[in-house]
């Protein structure tokens, strides 16, 4: 499994590594225009404008692109290679899903940085680190920014194995043709059953966790707490029954996935 993922990450870090260095060519751009250009310039906003188009398209390029790897997997000839390796089809969906993981971290942790960085550059005024981190730590805790951390991983997650199953389903159901984004038509009705799901779920168990305190309240507790001002810090909560839904959904699909690339897909 691990050789697979140096494989993935081999076949990969060229097309990421240049996305990264368009990105931060056009964010040093957007920064310095901004830092000299005089305010009103049509020339400025327009460039402004189309970096801002450019940054979004390549986001969504990158991960189409990411994403896009599983689905070469079962339609290109790579794909021959791919099932026929000792592994298992979970082995292979697990691999796939930390690799993409991985590259959308580097990715939006560099990119973060870069932004940190060129605005203490380009920033007139001299900003105390010390001041600011002090500023911050009053605004969000420590305990917070992991849970919130904590809650992206997930949710990336949960995507992404959404999104693998959608193609396994839509590659065993039509066999070997392509039609377009089927998946992703799979894909967003599935998004909706357990979206549709989750919720009732969460109606239905109406008791969740404070996640500043880990206390067990309900709904109306939570509203009472907020109104009175009680919890000074970010107001995080979730409810336990829906949670818990989502994780066994994500379980299942991931187990679902590997199933239907082992089992289901003719070669």
């Amino acid at each position: 499994m691990i050789k697979y993922m140096k494989y993935e990450i081999k076949g990969t870090y060229k097309y990421i590594l240049g996305i990264l260095a368009l990105v931060l060519i056009l964010i040093t751009g957007i920064y310095t225009y901004i830092s000299r250009a005089n305010r009103g310039s049509h020339i400025g906003t327009i460039f402004i404008g189309l970096s801002v188009l450019v940054l979004f398209g390549t986001a969504l390029a990158t991960f189409l692109y990411i994403v896009g790897s599983f689905r070469k997997e079962l339609y290109d000839d790579r794909g021959y290679l791919t099932f026929t390796l000792p592994l298992t089809g979970n082995q292979i969906v697990g691999s796939k899903l930390i690799v993409a993981l991985l590259w959308f971290a580097i990715l939006g942790t560099a990119i973060a940085m870069y932004n940190i960085v060129m605005a203490l550059i380009l920033n007139p005024v001299e900003v105390n680190l010390s001041e600011l981190l002090s500023m911050v730590s009053h605004i969000i805790s420590m305990k917070e920014i992991v849970v919130i951390i904590l809650g992206l991983i997930f949710n990336g997650v949960n995507m992404l194995v959404l999104i693998y199953f959608s193609m396994a389903l839509s590659r065993v159901t039509f066999r070997n043709k392509r039609i377009g984004g089927l998946w992703f038509v799979i894909f967003l009705i599935l998004s909706g059953v357990i979206a549709y799901g989750q919720y009732n779920v969460g109606e239905l168990l109406p008791y969740y966790v404070d996640l500043n305190t880990f206390n067990i309240e309900s709904m109306n507790t939570l509203r009472h707490q907020l109104n009175m001002g009680i919890n000074t810090g970010i107001m995080m909560s979730t409810n336990i029954a829906a949670s818990i839904y989502s994780i066994a959904i994500t379980v299942i699909l991931f187990i679902g996935t590997g199933y239907l690339i082992e089992k289901k897909i003719d070669l």
